[in-house]
């Protein structure tokens, strides 16, 4: 009975570590970006937090702030030509935010944005998230490909608005824009 217990131990153990390793840093890219800035990275994580936890105009203070302490990229004017994926951490709904970018001389000539939960379903295609999201006025089929037709035109992330319904999503939006661009810019 003490073998079964101490293997039962041992397992638990063995699972509850499997399964809660922390997740791979996929915001290390920006030590690479400012290399003097040591707070960049804390930066985008704390904003990532607010995003999740904050009111709306806590979220666009602290999002201007930042962009504006670490000159972060908004348009592509310094972007190798290419293909760019901004990835977010994981959210409090176990989604990531995913832009990607196709840069082609200067310009912004493609733009897929859409928030991927972690068994692999993107919103937009999440016809019950969708119905659900309806009732605050526009759903992630429409938000998502109206504001990268914005984003297309504009060739500047502070000029796409936000859809009633999806002011939230805007700045998720922005920021997996925002780390694409970034990668963009290093040529990575």
């Amino acid at each position: 009975m003490k073998q079964f217990i101490t293997l039962l131990i041992i397992a638990a153990f063995l699972m509850f570590n499997s399964c809660c390793q922390p997740p791979a840093d996929k915001l290390a890219f920006l030590s690479d970006y400012k290399p003097g800035n040591e707070y960049l990275k804390p930066g985008m994580i704390n904003l990532h937090f607010i995003m999740e936890t904050s009111s709306i105009s806590k979220v666009d203070s602290v999002f201007k702030k930042l962009i504006e302490r670490n000159d972060l990229p908004l348009t592509p004017k310094e972007c190798a030509d290419g293909e760019y994926k901004g990835v977010s951490p994981y959210d409090a709904f176990d989604y990531r935010h995913v832009a990607e970018l196709t840069i082609n001389e200067g310009k912004i000539v493609g733009i897929d944005y859409d928030e991927i939960h972690r068994n692999g379903k993107g919103k937009q295609e999440d016809e019950a998230y969708c119905q659900k999201m309806k009732k605050s006025g526009t759903t992630p089929a429409y938000a998502y490909p109206t504001m990268e037709a914005q984003l297309l035109s504009s060739q500047n992330l502070q000029e796409v608005d936000a859809l009633a319904g999806a002011t939230y999503s805007l700045y998720r939006f922005r920021y997996a824009t925002i780390l694409a661009l970034i990668k963009a810019e290093m040529g990575e």
